[in-house]
């Protein structure tokens, strides 16, 4: 079996470039998902996430590695196996980050990369509900539709208000002009339902002859000319038990995400030569970068009980739940519509800063067993800050030469002191807001950690024994021009020192966006399209 184009992993990135490269019928496109059809109802159900995140059939069900900066426990790492990939497991939340993000990119050597070279690609992928026609940064007529959550709720209101006493202004569109503020959150929905890369680019194409989808195909090694031992021509993979290969004509490209398109890189000899040669794999390109340098954004969380019944958790049970249930089925609205930031806010964790460092993730709700989303049994509002410009890093690497066998991930969370600095002023800006005047009426008592919990070291210990990924791992094969200094792939997201491979995806984040990563993940997509369409000619 052979085609022009062969694309792993059917997630964000690979849904747009299967969609973009067989716009030209003259060429064929394959693409590899170790997952199925994204089948599950759960999926399309906007608050469905709660059950997707811990569902082996659609999710990898990765862990870190215990750490001590981390509380020395495992923490879940989830990641979407399906059609759709992670965007059909994710909270759904459309943040593009700050201009400097991009244009600190193109400082480090990658030319076309600053935010006014992507910025054309964030408003062609883009169908922005609310945009106007004169919008200089939104958009109309791209297939990835962007909605406003679809209600509103008083003690939410009352928060925005609040953070507006604090000095945190409401802004309607943190994706426009300034991202600072806090606001109800936008989200890849339409009509009340998830719209995964999948929905937006995938489905409108699958009908092309010149396209080929392969569901449970799972990549296992890069095959390489054995006449050029840097020249990618295909991909070997199991499917359904047996081992299969597919030829590529032009090129390869690895569309599997921060954890498993290094997995892949090393699993087919790319990357540091000492580690691979220990696993009794033979070094095809040395390429220190290749799984160091991840970067993610580190969440924990506050709540508080309220004292009037205003909230989700009663919402979320017996005859309230099925009242939900019913509003949801007629009217695409209610708690099955919301994702898990309905709120969010953007601001700075100290004066002279030229952009926010904090990003909330704020929802009218508590849960008396967060990471099984049970809900408290009194009405509750969580707030959990991240820090968006960490600066610790770690690693993700394989352990052996086994396919099958998930690598090993370190992400180092709060590992220098101004991450620990950032994550504790967050945590305090938190408390001052749930104090302002617009707010405090509503609010009995904080629960978790709890006012008891008050200097830096404790606020600092909570969050180190209780926070989690707010997964949006990247860098881990990071953008750049010096493979000496890590760097995996060229500004054309072209392996350094290979021909016929790329890397597209979230991996190649030179450093983590201030915001969510999923709209960046199909910019970096729509751009390198139009790359590969030119580099063919």
């Amino acid at each position: 079996m052979k085609s022009d184009y062969v694309i792993v992993g059917g997630g964000s990135a690979g849904c747009v470039l299967a969609a973009r490269l067989s716009e030209n019928p003259s060429v064929t496109v394959t693409l590899l998902e170790a997952g199925g059809e994204d089948r599950n109802p759960l999926i399309h159900i906007p608050a469905g996430y709660i059950h997707t995140m811990v569902n082996p059939a659609i999710n990898w069900m990765f862990q870190s590695e215990p750490e001590a900066s981390s509380g020395n426990r495992p923490i879940a790492f989830p990641r979407g196996k399906v059609l759709g990939g992670s965007s059909a497991i994710n909270a759904m939340l459309y943040v593009r980050g700050q201009a400097a993000d991009y244009d600190g990119w193109a400082q480090r050597g990658n030319t076309g990369w600053s935010f006014d070279d992507v910025l054309p690609y964030f408003r062609k992928s883009e169908h922005c509900e609310f945009a106007g026609s004169d919008d200089h940064f939104r958009s109309r007529g791209g297939p990835l539709n962007v909605a406003p959550v679809r209600d509103h709720y008083p003690a939410l209101d009352q928060l925005i208000e609040a953070a507006g006493e604090c000095g945190y202004p409401h802004n309607p569109d943190y994706n426009g002009a300034s991202q600072e503020g806090f606001s109800y959150s936008q989200v890849t929905m339409k009509s009340g339902l998830r719209f995964s890369a999948k929905k937006a680019y995938l489905d409108p194409a699958r009908k092309r002859p010149n396209l080929r989808i392969i569901p449970h195909a799972h990549a296992t090694g890069i095959i390489f000319d054995p006449q050029d031992q840097h020249r990618a021509t295909g991909v070997t993979y199991h499917r359904h038990g047996k081992a299969e290969q597919i030829d590529a004509g032009r090129e390869v490209i690895l569309s599997a995400g921060a954890i498993q398109s290094p997995q892949l890189l090393e699993l087919s000899g790319i990357g540091q030569a000492e580690r691979l040669s220990g696993l009794g794999i033979t070094p095809r390109m040395a390429l220190p970068g290749v799984g160091e340098n991840l970067a993610d954004h580190y969440i924990s969380r506050l709540a508080w009980r309220l004292n009037q019944n205003i909230s989700l958790n009663n919402s979320a049970r017996g005859l309230p739940l099925v009242g939900q249930v019913l509003r949801y089925a007629f009217s695409r609205r209610g708690i099955l519509s919301l994702p898990a930031g309905i709120v969010v806010g953007f601001v700075r964790s100290r004066d002279g800063l030229s952009e926010p460092d904090i990003q909330y993730h704020i929802a009218h709700a508590s849960f008396a067993n967060p990471a099984k989303r049970i809900f408290d049994p009194f009405p509750g509002l969580t707030i959990g800050p991240c820090q968006l410009r960490p600066e610790s890093r770690g690693e993700v690497h394989i352990t052996s030469g086994d396919p099958m066998a998930a690598p090993i991930i370190r992400p180092n969370y709060l590992a220098t002191d101004e991450d620990a600095r950032v994550h504790v002023a967050s945590m305090k800006i938190a408390r001052a807001i749930m104090a302002s005047p617009a707010i405090a009426p509503i609010v009995e008592s904080e629960t978790r950690p709890g006012i008891e919990t008050a200097s830096d070291d404790e606020l600092l210990a909570y969050a180190r024994e209780t926070g989690v990924t707010l997964y949006h791992p990247v860098s881990t094969c990071r953008m750049g021009p010096v493979p000496a200094n890590g760097d995996v792939v060229d500004a054309g997201l072209r392996v350094h020192g290979c021909r016929g491979l790329r890397v597209v995806d979230a991996s190649i984040m030179p450093e983590l966006i201030s915001g969510n990563t999923n709209a960046p993940t199909i910019m970096i997509a729509e751009k390198a399209a139009d790359m590969i369409k030119a580099d063919h000619g």
